[in-house]
């Protein structure tokens, strides 16, 4: 906007603005307009809660299907289930009973179930009886199961000790049974503490906040009748999505279940500000008119005292204060003016920032290094998104992203773009066609070392390009440092052979979660792995053969272990495992075991062809008197001697227990 019209609509406001102010707090529509904020409100809690059911139920359905499939329960004899399930059991935090059925509907042993339970899982704990069991027993989505592998099955209520009703459903899970058949794991578990978030959640002095099912029946509700009926809401006006004059509030739908959570809120008590507001009104229009004098004293001021700032401003960056700034809240020249000078400021002053940026950048690790670049080139050129690639031996990869993409999106849009293609070429930077995306190339020695791409939705100029530019090419230097640093410390802590850690670094960490496992009084197991007859395989395939049998089994290993658990080459063909949160029989059972027969199951593929591979496992588990780390593998080495000693292609716990017969 121009000075000479800005000035006449500043005089002109000098009269008008007592009845603009006096309009703009009396009209009605300020009612609908606060009826919609508060909607909005309302519907972002109602999401809140919808999320928190959708995250509660999918949480303790994930929990329960990466305890099935960890434990094949089909394999294992009557006690050695029951075990698993019980282990089940404690894991799904919540769960009150815990069954298996066959297709036909009929339970596979007996149910688990506890009348009470200790400690901290007592809290997430409904005793059940027999009609809970019964109960139990006929809501078992048994065919959404078997069809979909998992499901959620209706809703039920029975009454607490204290005769409150409790909302209870069964998660359902496929697992294998004998001779490929399947049979379901079943779960219940009570909304006990979703029935007490939702009594939480009160808005205003008599707001509500209740759960309906698909079909509109009551799940969880302040009135404890609507809740045992499970009494049908699906025409209340909220759950329809109707306004009503009397009451205020929303609806979400829970994801994937069709569950709607309904907060809600009577209207005169939340619109009771707004009469208040009306009330104060007049003394608004005398405020008006007091302020409508005072704008046409300070009509001339508001021009002159921008140009009064700026020159300030310029003598206080001539004096070496590149922190100065200029607040601008206008759009006119005088608002373009103070723009560019924050502008000239801002650079200058990210230009010194960048200096001991990258001055301290030198000693730290890679992505480090680029959050930082990103930290100072975000408070000199706007971006909504921003990733930094970094060349590797397989080509660009990005090492870091920035705004809603993520990482694995970047990753598979970024690299082959078009502008980051043109910017590694002619080693300048390169907008894309709508100029809404800008590659910076980093350059090292004449050769791109990696690019920094921006993102926004405002399109580039050539002078924010240029200035970005300018900014980026002094960190060159430290990302080309710190990637050789990183590559440094890959080369220090990996073995070159299997990619597994190298027994040095390997200690390291076995040590620090042995101390881990001590402090918080956690079980910890120790896996000692080691080649059947490997001196064979290398005298009848040679050496690289060997390598290659090596790598494979490296590879079998990590595919089955999880990624808080820790490989290591031990030395030659010996590996060692350690398994955090893990007891010494549930290492040997439910992994040791594994690992052996996936290794003996299937031969090695290697250039000489298919070489059949076993492997003798010795485990030990972390005890009281355990000293250090050391000691527990010396003693998983013991047991790795014995079941050598035993016919090899075994596991043998260090107490001297055969674990597994060997394969046929």
């Amino acid at each position: 906007m121009r000075l000479p019209v800005k000035l006449a609509l500043l005089l002109a406001a000098t009269t008008a603005f007592p009845l603009v102010l006096a309009t703009a707090y009396t009209v009605p529509q300020g009612r609908e307009a606060m009826r919609n904020q508060l909607d909005q409100i309302y519907a972002q809690d109602a999401r809140a809660l919808a999320a928190e059911v959708h995250r509660t139920l999918v949480d303790k359905l994930d929990a329960l299907t990466l305890a099935a499939s960890t434990v094949s329960l089909g394999d294992l004899d009557p006690e050695a289930r029951l075990q698993a399930l019980l282990l089940i059991y404690k894991e799904t935090r919540g769960a009150d009973v815990v069954g298996l059925f066959d297709a036909n509907s009929d339970q596979v042993g007996g149910a688990i179930h506890f009348s009470r339970l200790q400690g901290e899982l007592a809290t997430e704990h409904e005793p059940v009886d027999d009609v809970g069991l019964t109960a139990y027993a006929n809501k078992v989505p048994l065919a959404g199961a078997l069809q979909a592998g998992r499901a959620i099955g209706p809703v039920y209520v029975l009454p607490d000790a204290q005769g409150r009703p409790i909302p209870r459903l069964v998660l359902a899970v496929t697992v294998m049974a004998p001779r490929s058949a399947k049979w379901v794991l079943a779960v219940e578990i009570s909304l006990r503490g979703l029935a007490e978030s939702f009594e939480r959640f009160r808005p205003g002095e008599r707001g509500a906040a209740f759960l309906i099912d698909g079909e509109g029946k009551v799940i969880l509700h302040s009135e404890r009748d609507l809740v045992f009926r499970q009494a049908s809401m699906k025409d209340h006006p909220l759950v329809k999505g109707i306004q009503n004059e009397d009451l205020l509030g929303a609806n979400a739908t829970v994801p994937l279940l069709g569950w709607k959570a309904v907060v809600q809120e009577p209207a005169d008590e939340a619109l009771r500000p707004l009469r208040q507001l009306q009330r104060e009104s007049l003394i608004w229009l005398l405020l008006g008119l007091l302020v409508a004098v005072l704008l046409g004293f300070t009509a001339v001021r508001t021009v002159t005292a921008p140009i009064g700032r700026l020159r300030e401003a310029a003598l206080a960056v001539t004096g070496g204060a590149l922190e100065t700034h200029v607040e601008s809240h206008s759009h006119d020249e005088l608002g373009e003016l103070a723009e560019a000078f924050n502008t000239m400021v801002r650079g200058l002053r990210e230009r010194e920032g960048l200096k001991l940026t990258l001055s301290l950048s030198e000693t730290l690790e890679l992505a480090e290094v680029l959050e930082r670049l990103l930290d100072s080139l975000g408070r000199a050129v706007r971006f909504d998104e921003a990733a930094v690639l970094i060349k590797t031996r397989q080509g660009m990869d990005v090492i870091v992203s920035r705004g809603p993409r993520g990482m694995e999106e970047a990753r598979r849009i970024i690299p082959s773009a078009a502008h980051v293609d043109k910017a590694t070429r002619t080693l300048q930077p390169a907008l894309s066609e709508g100029r809404q995306m800008l590659a910076l190339p980093l350059i090292q020695r004449g050769q791109v070392i990696g690019v920094v791409c921006l993102e926004s939705m405002r399109p580039y100029s050539d002078s924010e390009a240029r200035l970005a530019f300018s900014l980026t090419q002094p960190a060159a230097m430290a990302v080309e440092n710190a990637r050789l640093f990183e590559q440094v410390q890959k080369l220090a802590t990996l073995d070159g052979l299997t990619g597994t850690y190298n027994r040095r670094h390997f200690m390291d960490l076995a040590r620090m979660a042995f101390e881990s496992a001590r402090r918080f009084g956690q079980p910890l197991s120790a896996v000692m792995l080691d080649v059947d007859h490997f001196k064979s395989i290398n005298d009848r395939y040679g050496h690289a053969v060997g390598d290659q049998v090596l790598r494979a089994l490296a590879d079998r290993c990590r595919a089955a272990l999880r990624s808080i658990d820790v490989l290591g080459r031990y030395g030659g063909e010996e590996f060692a495992i350690v398994l955090p949160g893990t007891t010494r029989h549930a290492a040997s059972v439910m992994l040791a075991d594994r690992i052996r027969q996936r290794i003996a199951e299937s031969p090695i593929a290697t250039d000489a062809g298919p070489v059949p591979v076993t492997v003798s496992v010795g485990v030990a588990g972390m005890e009281d008197g355990t000293l250090d780390p050391g000691e527990l593998f010396k003693r998983a080495d013991a047991a790795l001697y014995e079941a050598k000693q035993g016919g090899r292609n075994r596991v043998v716990e260090d107490r001297g227990e055969l674990v597994q017969k060997p394969v046929a």
